[in-house]
């Protein structure tokens, strides 16, 4: 597996049916394909910057959405 994914790489069309841990390997290997793009190319690949929004804005939604649980689930445990 390459540790990078390039804009010529498959891609999940969708997201939310992905777990925690795959969405974070998937951030990884954008942010380290970004990372390439900006040193090798001096710019970024449209796509690269495309996804690495969309999967950013997905990270941010499930961090919301623990927030938002949280409470509630400590409340219902007595934790």
């Amino acid at each position: 597996m390459n540790s990078r994914l390039a804009p010529t790489d498959s891609y999940p069309e969708d997201l939310t049916i992905l777990d925690d841990i795959e969405i974070q390997v998937l951030h990884s290997r954008l942010q380290r394909q970004l990372d390439h793009e900006y040193v090798h190319d001096l710019d970024a690949d449209s796509e690269t910057l495309f996804r690495h929004e969309e999967i950013t804005e997905e990270l941010d939604r499930r961090d919301l959405q623990e927030s938002l649980w949280r409470p509630l689930l400590r409340l219902m445990t007595g934790a």
